[in-house]
């Protein structure tokens, strides 16, 4: 995602109601928030949604990375090795179409 540039990206409430249609194009358009000001200070952040899923899926990694790394921290590590063979065995269950190109795959 851009930055909002401050000449462009940021209008004041009054002036979002007067244009609204053409306020909610701008961040498709621009790639770029528009955010919204009230009394001078800044209340609201209009994204599209594709923007804003991204914002999502980017604090999930975060969020992922930073348990592994507690993880890793505590101790709390399994074996490679340990891990493929759960998932050999796994894969065993299913039919062979299912492991085709696997390379650890033993089926």
């Amino acid at each position: 995602m851009r930055h909002p540039l401050l000449s462009r990206d940021l209008v004041p409430v009054q002036e979002l109601q007067e244009d609204l249609a053409s306020w909610l194009d701008r961040p498709t358009e621009t790639g770029r928030p528009v955010v919204v000001t009230q009394n001078g200070k800044a209340t609201a952040v209009l994204v599209p949604p594709r923007m804003l899923d991204e914002m999502e899926e980017q604090g999930e990694v975060v969020r992922e990375v930073l348990e592994g790394l507690r993880e890793v921290a505590a101790g709390d590590v399994v074996d490679d090795e340990e891990v493929w063979a759960e998932v050999d065995e796994l894969l065993a269950r299913y039919p062979a179409t299912a492991t085709a190109g696997c390379p650890h795959s033993s089926a």
